[in-house]
């Protein structure tokens, strides 16, 4: 660029095509897509400047574009860089080499130890290393696999000694195959041990549920091996009117090359119905078939636990001693029971549980506090409506309203409410006197 030429030129014109090929070069660096510079627009003397910048940017977005692809993992790509754009020799470079250093990573794969890298120093030397490591896994697990054969085969002479073991054991003992739930062996017939005609069906149905849920069970490696299935199974007969109870104990076992398990099965139905006794003795209130007080105290504790959203209401019937006083305690039962089949009406998601004599606790989902105010109020005009003896039937009741920020104890929880039920007990013989 010749000096005169520049004295040529103002001051304003230089600084104007100085501001233009700085932008361009910016354009290229930050912003490629902008990028734009017209060298015939530049004053005679910047013109050749122009197209040296033109030529680098083309040079820096060829570049940019080749590092784009290697990085995204493209190696074979049809993007050609120009001969004469030596900033991208050293990316063509890199693009040669790991198209190389991929076709030795599947030789590797194919089982080709003998490949060696000679690129990048340490990484070469961590690839290297890896491939032998690799190539003296894969002769461990050939010896492994051969020991792993013989044992199968001893394995498969052992089945014939379990089967002549196993017949002398009075329990029912099933294979089943872990994937497809087929039965590959039972020591005895399964219908000497299932009286109901569908209940091998059945038996099959649950013992899949179970080994499913088994299979699921987040446990691996040597735990795996080592944890027993362990469950209660009922089958049931046609009606669903008598049930029978088994315990089911599984191994894993490799049985005639099936991932199976082999399942032990003892019959504990009079256990099982002995305990169910005890827990109906236990859960439910005898005259009123509603939920005893332990029961319903498990379920308000189980559900402030949960967070649930619910209403108690506490319930004291009205003049029950006078009605055993007056009238016997049969009138008395059969008072209770009408009280209790009045609170039933809430719905199945309900739980009522008589806490005493003349006491019941009512722990009700889906209503708000109004609703179950309102609903009680009901009840007990229903109560009173459709008894038409000697005296009248009622009750009185408190409520709390429990929401999930709860932090209230299940016994706190019970005070509030029996004092609320005293609370409106108190109000209602105020309001029976004020109309005498």
């Amino acid at each position: 660029m010749e000096t005169q030429e520049l004295q040529s030129l103002t001051d304003d014109e230089v600084q104007s095509s100085l501001d233009l090929m700085f932008a361009y070069l910016r354009d290229v660096l930050y912003d490629p897509k902008k990028a734009d510079l017209d060298p015939d627009e530049l004053p005679e003397p910047f013109r050749d400047l122009g197209r040296g910048l033109l030529f680098i940017g083309q040079c820096v977005d060829q570049s940019r574009t080749l590092a784009n692809l290697i990085a995204r993992g493209d190696l074979d790509t049809s993007f050609r860089v120009s001969r004469d754009n030596d900033i991208a020799s050293g990316l063509k470079n890199l693009q040669a080499t790991l198209k190389h250093i991929t076709w030795q990573v599947r030789q590797v794969a194919k089982g080709d130890y003998n490949q060696r890298l000679s690129f990048a120093g340490a990484f070469s030397d961590s690839i290297n290393d890896m491939i032998t490591q690799l190539k003296e896994r894969d002769e461990a697990l050939r010896d492994e696999i051969e020991i792993n054969q013989q044992m199968a085969a001893e394995a498969i002479s052992m089945v014939g000694l379990l089967e002549s073991i196993t017949k002398s054991i009075g329990e029912l003992i099933i294979v089943v195959d872990r994937s497809t739930h087929d039965w590959l062996y039972t020591n005895h017939e399964p219908a000497r041990y299932l009286p109901y005609p569908d209940s091998i069906n059945e038996l099959k149905v649950a013992l899949a549920i179970k080994i499913d849920e088994y299979s699921r069970e987040p446990v691996s490696g040597r735990a795996q091996a080592e944890k027993p299935l362990e469950s209660l199974i009922e089958l049931k007969d046609e009606d669903g009117s008598l049930s029978q109870f088994f315990t089911v104990v599984g191994y894993p076992i490799t049985w005639k090359d099936h991932k199976s398990l082999v399942l032990i099965l003892v019959d504990v139905t009079s256990d099982q119905q002995e305990r169910q006794k005890l827990e109906r003795v236990a859960y439910y209130d005898a005259l009123t078939s509603t939920y005893s007080r332990h029961y319903g105290m498990l379920t308000l504790d189980r559900w402030l636990e949960e967070k649930l959203v619910f209403v108690v209401a506490f319930v004291d019937m009205d003049g029950l001693k006078y009605v055993n006083d007056s009238f016997g305690h049969s009138a008395g039962d059969e008072y209770i029971v009408a009280t209790s089949e009045k609170l039933s009406s809430f719905g199945k998601q309900t739980v009522i549980s008589r806490l005493g004599g003349d006491e019941f606790m009512v722990l009700i989902r889906h209503h708000t506090l109004e609703q179950a105010h309102e609903r009680l109020i009901e009840m007990r005009a229903e109560l009173a409506r459709e008894y038409k003896g000697s005296y009248e039937r009622s009750f009185s009741y408190g409520l709390v309203d429990v929401d999930s920020e709860n932090t209230k104890s299940s016994s706190l929880i019970l005070s509030i409410a029996d004092e609320s039920m005293y609370e409106d007990k108190r109000n209602r013989k105020k309001e029976r006197r004020a109309e005498n």
